[in-house]
């Protein structure tokens, strides 16, 4: 009997100890995880935004954890400090400050870091580090930033033989670039050059090259800076200018020298009989032929200057997917197709009111570099009523009725059927041109200028001098009660 009663208490005092055991609950084991990173280095662009992909593995919720992301000689001043539920003011490295995020989804275990505004110093090892009170681990991901040079600027002077020098010069790059020489008709030109790379003190690379060449009256060479197939910078110039004796210029002066010269020895015979009318019609015809013939050869090469303008402009040209429409910011009465075309439906009452502009922006901005796009303002014979394009800047006022002015931010081309075609300057000076199917717009971020071109006669139309923000939006306007489209070509 006394058996059975300790048996019994036995088991109750091993009942009561597993019910008064500690209850524990299933967590991630934080003691057993580890990051993951590329193995790759990421690639990007000076000026625009890049994440650095890092996330746990296995993934649990990181929320509780500390991350710190930092410079691999720098790890006690961090690019980014995630601690107690929020990033951490201080201590912070003050190159990234305002330029850093976590944006992957630290609930997911995703502790990736956005950079914004990258600039060529960002280049380097980042290290990601996550921590928990009893375990850590980290891995490093490595940054490479390219940066898009200058326009390839070259010159040609007299060499010996029938030959000219040319030189090519480019500034700016990152990392160093491809420099290549091309003829008209796009064979490329390996023998007989020099090129010579050399790096300032930030670290961008200039690159130049020379060749002595042999032209002809209608050959012109190309000069082409590039880090890839899609990231390059090219310019042309005509040899001949340089070589004397091939000069169409040159030729057509001395033939006019020549019959100026006919012109002369007529007035003088002329003096025998009518001395003092000959000699005034003789003074008078040689002033109104030198001045003829000198504002003739001044348009010619105004013209000339224009189209190989142009043609350099057009080889920024940005890919289709960089300019697209943003439905988002479009007015209540334009419609988006595509993200290419926009057309005007009717609007109510209300809409007028509250918003008197009609257009829409781009999804992507540009804050460096060169970029050229075209806009198809007519199809065929069909006339539009009113359109505008051009840029804004990254802190307009987008809702309500600003005064669409550069200085609110705003620099625009404009047509309307009773005012022609103007820019939006106080005062509007018009815009002498009859026809335009196509515009060409130019924006140059690092130099502060917004160009217009008509496409059609490859000529420029106006240039803003002074074109200041920090992000550049392409804006675009079907016009009002107007049921034709515009197109981003």
């Amino acid at each position: 009997m006394s058996s059975i009663f300790t048996t019994g208490l036995c088991l109750m005092v091993v009942i009561l100890i597993v019910l008064t055991a500690p209850i524990t609950t299933q967590k991630p084991a934080l003691d057993d995880f580890s990051v993951s990173v590329p193995d790759a280095p990421i690639t990007t662009w000076s000026g625009s935004s890049v994440s650095l992909p890092c996330e746990l593995s296995p993934l649990f919720n990181a929320e509780p954890l500390e991350v710190r992301w930092y410079r691999s000689e720098n790890s006690y001043s961090p690019a980014l400090l995630y601690k107690d539920h929020k990033i951490q003011e201080t201590p912070v490295d003050p190159r990234y400050r305002g330029r850093v995020s976590l944006t992957g989804g630290l609930e997911r275990g995703n502790v990736s870091l956005t950079l914004e505004r990258v600039k060529l110093e960002d280049s380097g090892e980042y290290v990601c580090r996550v921590s928990s009170e009893q375990w850590f681990d980290k891995a490093s991901v490595f940054l490479t930033v390219n940066v898009f040079g200058g326009i390839p600027v070259l010159s040609v002077a007299v060499g010996g033989g029938g030959q000219v020098n040319i030189t090519c010069l480019s500034e700016g790059w990152s990392p160093q670039p491809k420099l290549s020489w091309k003829t008209k008709e796009g064979t490329e030109i390996r023998n007989e050059q020099e090129v010579l790379n050399t790096s300032d003190p930030h670290g961008l690379v200039s690159v130049s090259s020379w060749l002595l060449y042999a032209p002809s009256y209608s050959d012109w060479l190309a000069c082409t800076v590039s880090l890839s197939e899609e990231a390059k910078r090219e310019g042309r110039i005509l040899p001949h200018t340089a070589v004397p004796g091939v000069s169409k210029k040159a030729f057509i002066v001395t033939l006019v020298l020549l019959i100026l010269s006919l012109v002369i020895i007529c007035a003088l015979c002329s003096v025998i009989l009518w001395k003092r009318r000959g000699s005034m019609w003789s003074s008078s015809q040689k002033s109104r032929n030198h001045s003829d013939q000198a504002e003739l050869e001044q348009r010619a090469a105004e013209t000339e200057n224009l189209i190989e303008d142009w043609h350099q402009v057009k080889g920024f040209q940005v890919t289709p997917e960089n300019i697209i429409l943003d439905e988002k910011t479009v007015h209540p009465a334009i419609r988006v197709n595509h993200g290419k075309r926009a057309f005007y439906i009717q609007e109510r009452d209300t809409e007028k009111a509250s918003r008197t502009h009609l257009h829409v922006f781009s999804k992507e901005s540009f804050s460096s570099g060169q970029h050229y796009w075209e806009v198809k303002v007519k199809d065929g014979t069909t006339g539009k009523l009113s359109w505008y394009v051009g840029v804004a800047g990254d802190n307009v006022e987008r809702r309500y009725n600003v005064p669409l002015t550069p200085q609110n931010g705003f620099w625009i081309l404009s047509y309307a059927k009773e005012k022609c075609f103007q820019v939006n300057t106080d005062p509007q000076p018009p815009i002498p041109v009859a026809e335009l199917t196509i515009v060409g717009v130019f924006l140059d971020c690092d130099r502060h200028t917004l160009s217009f071109y008509n496409v059609d006669t490859q000529s420029l139309l106006y240039t803003f001098t002074d074109v200041k923000t920090s992000n550049y939006f392409p804006l675009f306007s079907p016009g009002r009660c107007d049921k034709y489209t515009i197109r981003i070509i």
